[in-house]
């Protein structure tokens, strides 16, 4: 059952829930309609492509899930992921390549591209709904849409922290409050397939009563503010009192004096509380209630009868009692245990309420008040409140140094948007020509300290880039920043220097200077980089003199943490940091030092592996622990679909070769043999523990076996379950006569060599497999030697005959 905040009023409704208590028929997900040119098409979407003119057609124009559509006797376009807006001019190009009259001048064919059905999205809606559960809901609807749709968030649930999350990871967090108060959001998110919306619960919620235009329970956000709450009210009515109002707040258990007493009444300035620098924090189940005129004045009479009123620089501030000891305003500080040590004795103001409301205001010299002088110490009167104002109350606007080789070294008062040139401007010298000659404007460096006070930090920058309206020109200052500017004796400096390397944000060398310490250098360094190790800092330093065994330099070990601490109780907290860096403080550099920053041998990166293909939910994922395995890396992905093949799934690992200059070089990956299906059933031999960079790929179900090579007739053939390397070869026309070897792949890319002889039988072919049939490599031909002594003989006894044929002649 819905709990209000304890002691609010019982008819005050809360806010926004009314506006999804009915559901008009206009929100309920449609297929068809209207959509502006900024839709973005995808698969599943229908389009109508109508031509007119010299041609004319019309074709519906189904988006397939690779993206694309088929205009007839044209071809086929990509449209996914592009605008309606967008592929209207890219299609009118396209088809202008086969009508021209599309873009000629003037044009003789034209062309229009509407959406006549829209792709259904499913959310999965969760947390405090009437309803949790998944819902279709229009592709082009945002958080609103589905909520609205879907009866909206329930009275406990949140209408400020509605998170939309997708792949698992928060992608935008939603504050209904934009659209219940302005009609917009000024960044709304488009929900995509499989998204889920989460309703948490309501966070802290806050009352506002009285003259406001809205009264009502609101759900306030972490540093909201009354000023906050008044504008989501609506704002005050005319007879609103604005000096003045109420917070009634539950005390915690612990702080409570009587048991009994759970609440107590707060009162504040409505002024101060909408004025930028005074803003009045809540807390949950806070009621504030709003004063009205009438209601002032009675209880401004009240107070008048019953006390007076101390703030500031006393030990016990509050309301006191008129009578008795309380009679001055001496009696009054007093019985408020006295003044604070930084009190600022010149000036207290006295505040007087007359009769018709309105104030008087009186300063007091709070020092002649304490010695009791009688013009000073004022007699009280019922409703009077005294103000006691601190030193740093009173202390002029925050300021800004310069120092060094200007004119004008000294403070100045900050105001806000000053920058680095204003400032080097008003300290005077450096527009003049003759003054800049006895000025460094290599460097100038800003020393800011830290939010919290505990670090100063230098920040280098190049003094004439910024008199030039350059590099640091436009930084704007904070309050207590320091300038300071060098001389141009210091450019000879410039040449010393030392080397800062290892786990900093920016190793590299830097200029060397006079009393220079180990923490001057980290903090030029922008300070120690992620995964410093903080236990301690070697340094080497160059050795002037030789000792006999030559040596060049010695190496100095200095500690950045106590020497009995336990390096595994170091890490890299802010009170670590800080320790580290006052330590390094009592450390003097010198000229060439070189500073090594190690890298803790504990600190390990997040670092991943992706899953692609027909998973769940594909992505990155990281390595949670070591020797993470495989399969539990596919269960995080939320398994294998049903339309996934898990047997041919692939794990693709980068290689990593040695670059010149020594370090690891990732190069394409190659693909780990594997048979994903017995790692997932739980087979340690195959269950890989992979490494980072991994790729895991699991496959749609191909349904083929492909045969390439020395075959009658390559290409792909059905798969057929059981059946082995011989069918698929018949099925291919089988092998030519020249064949050599067969080998076949399957699918998990494990590869054997097939004997397809009588006695041998091949295994089994996986789904998805692939069986290569190689030829004999082409030899040189054979000499015939037979043929050889043939012709020899023939040659012979051909010459024979001719001799005999002649020496006949002869005689």
């Amino acid at each position: 059952m819905e709990q209000r905040p304890t002691g609010a009023a019982e008819t005050l409704p809360y806010f926004g829930y009314d506006t999804f208590e009915t559901i008009p028929e206009a929100f309920t997900p449609q297929s068809t309609g209207p959509v502006d040119g900024s839709y973005v098409v995808g698969p599943q979407d229908e389009l109508r492509l109508t031509v007119w003119g010299g041609a004319e057609f019309t074709y519906d124009l189904q988006v397939d899930r690779g993206g694309r559509v088929t205009v007839p006797n044209v071809g086929q376009f990509t449209v996914s992921g592009k605008s309606l807006d967008e592929l209207r001019r890219e299609m009118k190009q396209w088809l202008s390549q086969s009508y021209s009259g599309l873009t000629s001048d003037p044009p003789t064919v034209y062309m229009d591209l509407t959406l006549t059905r829209v792709r259904p999205t499913q959310v999965f809606v969760l947390g405090e709904v009437p309803q949790p559960g998944g819902y279709t809901v229009s592709s082009f609807a945002t958080v609103f849409n589905a909520l609205y749709s879907v009866g909206g968030p329930l009275r406990r649930g949140s209408l400020r922290n509605i998170s939309v999350i997708r792949d698992g990871e928060v992608v935008e967090t939603v504050d209904l409050y934009d659209y219940l108060l302005q009609g917009y959001s000024p960044d709304p998110v488009q929900l995509q397939s499989n998204d889920y919306v989460f309703v948490p619960p309501r966070g802290e919620t806050v009352a506002i009563t009285g003259p406001v235009k809205r009264p009502a329970y609101y759900e306030m956000k972490e540093g909201e503010t009354v000023a906050d709450l008044i504008d989501y009210a609506g704002g005050l009515q005319p007879n609103a009192y604005t000096k003045r109002f109420q917070i009634e707040r539950i005390v915690p258990p612990s702080e409570r004096e009587d048991p009994s007493v759970a609440r107590e009444v707060l009162d504040a300035s409505l002024q101060a509380a909408r004025a930028d620098t005074a803003q009045v924090p809540l807390a949950d189940g806070d009621r504030v209630k709003v004063l009205s005129l009438t209601e002032a004045q009675d209880q401004a009479v009240k107070a008048r009868v019953d006390a007076a009123e101390v703030t500031g620089a006393v030990f016990q501030p509050g309301q006191y009692e008129i009578g008795g000891p309380v009679r001055t305003v001496k009696d009054l500080i007093e019985q408020a245990d006295g003044l604070t040590g930084d009190a600022y004795r010149q000036q207290a103001d006295l505040v007087r309420i007359g009769d018709t409301l309105s104030e008087t205001s009186r300063s007091l010299d709070l020092q002649a008040v304490m010695n009791d002088q009688p013009q000073a110490n004022v007699v009280l009167q019922p409703g009077d409140s005294l103000h006691v104002f601190s030193i740093q109350e009173m202390r002029g606007n925050r300021q800004v140094r310069i120092t060094g080789n200007v004119r004008d070294p000294g403070s100045y008062r900050f105001r806000k948007g000053m920058t680095i040139r204003s400032l080097l401007q008003k300290a005077g010298g450096l527009t003049d020509d003759e003054y800049l000659k006895d000025v460094f404007l290599g460097r100038a460096d800003l020393f800011r300290v830290s939010h919290d006070g505990g670090e100063e930090r230098i920040i280098p920058f190049h003094l004439g880039d910024a008199l030039a309206g350059e590099g640091m020109a436009d930084r704007e200052l904070r309050p207590e920043d320091e300038i300071r500017v060098y001389p141009a004796t210091v450019g000879r400096l410039e040449e010393k220097f030392v080397r800062i390397s290892g786990a900093v944000q920016d190793a590299g060398r830097y200029a060397f200077r006079d009393n220079m310490t180990l923490k001057d250098a980290i903090l030029q360094a922008n300070g120690f980089g992620e995964g410093a190790s903080l236990q301690e800092v070697e340094i080497t330093r160059m050795v002037e003199k030789k000792d006999e065994e030559g040596q060049r330099a010695s190496s100095i070990s200095v500690p950045l943490v106590k020497r009995d601490i336990d390096p595994k109780d170091v890490n890299f907290s802010v009170q670590d940091t800080a320790r580290a860096l006052e330590a390094a403080e009592n450390f003097d550099l010198q000229h060439r030092d070189r500073i090594f920053v190690r890298e803790s041998p504990s600190f390990q990166p997040q670092e991943t592996v992706s899953v692609e293909g027909e998973v769940r939910y594909p992505g990155e994922y990281t390595i949670l622990q070591d020797n993470e395995r495989l399969s539990s890396v596919i269960q995080r992905a939320g398994g294998v679909l049903p339309t996934g093949y898990l047997k041919g799934g692939r794990l693709i690992r980068p290689e990593e070769n040695q670059g010149d200059q020594g370090f690891q070089v990732q190069r394409d990956g190659q693909q780990v043999i594997v048979e994903m299906r017995r790692a997932v059933r739980g087979n340690p031999a195959e269950d890989l523990i992979l490494r980072p960079g991994d790729e895991i790929v699991i496959p749609t179900q191909p349904n083929t076996v492909s045969v390439r090579g020395n075959v009658a007739n390559e290409g792909l053939i059905k798969h057929e379950e059981g059946r082995r390397v011989g069918y698929y070869l018949d099925r291919a026309g089988g092998t030519r006569q020249n064949t050599q070897d067969v080998f076949l792949t399957q699918a998990s890319g494990a590869t054997f060599e097939v004997n397809t002889g009588w006695f041998r039988r091949a295994p089994v072919v996986d789904d998805g497999a692939v069986i290569r049939v190689e030829a004999e490599p082409e030899r040189d031909q054979e000499i015939d030697y037979s043929e050889i002594a043939s012709n020899v003989a023939q040659v012979v006894s051909s010459t024979l005959s001719l001799i005999v044929l002649a020496t006949q002649a002869f005689n």
